[in-house]
């Protein structure tokens, strides 16, 4: 049973019933702070697993399932869920509760139709759930499941999809996910997760992702919902501008770089995306090996047997 009186919890009711008064999009019909609460205690308590040494671990992804009529609130959903002073409330709970986590909590938005039975119940509110992270979700860790024994039976880190890891570190302002490696043949990086035109259809999901700000004058609001794009081809790392509204530049020692045209990037450049600065790194095999110790729970990732780099989570359920 939720016990709703925990600290922990009450504060993060108490963001959520607060960012429901600010909004000029969520409704007080669209999200209920005290059923989300239940929600979130019922997923721990459903989705929770073992490990060795009688870890039990919980998935690190909040999927925050709204209808997809409901699409003009979907921004301030996403600043509301990936917001830090939550997740470091319910890193902080699950703590607490000696609930593990394998990589850093982090939420995510889906829109369905109006005929999903994964909405069925919610009355037209925002349901949460608590997910392992989906393949082309970048998170680092292959993590194999036995559902019906609610057993870990593998973590491993996965290989890259190319020969080559890069990182990306903001370094003055707010972002979901820092320390992000770029395992694909394409990264894009923008302000917010969701990228939509015009009409408001769906393009695609930033994968670097700026947080927007309350505060106008927010350095990560500098950056532009779409700004640009890394991709990795004939061995080397490209980074694009795709139209921003307040371009983009290498910082490359004394050089400053304006990107007009894809720009080849090198160990240790500085991307400057409006008025945010990233740090751009090349990896060896080494350096991810340790950066995966980092990303973990130093108890938990401890027992990762040391073997290939690592790149998006799966998750495999075994069944038998």
């Amino acid at each position: 049973m939720i016990d709703f009186s925990n600290p922990y919890l009450a504060q993060i009711e108490a963001i959520i019933n607060k960012a429901v008064e600010s909004s000029s999009t969520i409704l007080a019909e669209d999200i209920d702070a005290k059923e989300i609460i239940y929600q979130l205690g019922e997923e721990l308590r459903i989705k929770r697993v073992t490990w060795t040494d009688g870890l039990v671990c919980v998935p690190n992804v909040l999927r925050i399932l709204m209808y997809e009529d409901k699409a003009n609130r979907e921004e301030d959903v996403e600043r509301l869920f990936n917001s830090a002073e939550l997740l470091n409330l319910l890193t902080l709970y699950l703590a607490e509760q000696k609930l593990h986590i394998l990589m850093p909590l982090r939420a995510e938005t889906e829109l369905l139709s109006r005929g999903s039975s994964r909405l069925m119940y919610s009355t037209g509110r925002i349901t949460l759930t608590l997910d392992w992270p989906l393949a082309e979700e970048a998170d680092v860790l292959d993590i194999v499941i036995d559902d019906v024994k609610k057993q870990i039976l593998a973590v491993q880190e996965r290989k890259p999809a190319i020969p080559q890891v890069g990182r990306l570190m903001a370094l003055n302002a707010d972002v979901y996910r820092n320390n992000f490696l770029i395992t694909k043949e394409i990264t894009y990086i923008g302000r917010m997760r969701v990228v939509r035109d015009e009409s408001g259809m769906f393009v695609r999901k930033n994968d670097f992702v700026f947080s927007q700000v309350d505060d106008a004058e927010a350095i990560s609001n500098s950056v532009s919902r779409s700004h640009a794009r890394i991709e990795y081809r004939n061995g080397k790392f490209w980074l694009s501008d795709l139209g921003s509204a307040n371009r983009t530049w290498i910082e490359r020692g004394e050089q400053k770089i304006l990107v007009e045209k894809p720009e080849a990037l090198e160990d240790g450049d500085i991307l400057v995306l409006g008025k945010a600065r990233v740090k751009f790194n090349i990896l060896d095999q080494l350096d991810l090996k340790e950066l995966a110790l980092q990303q973990a729970a130093q108890r938990t990732i401890s027992k990762v047997e040391r073997r290939t780099p690592m790149k998006t989570t799966i998750i495999q359920a075994y069944k038998g």
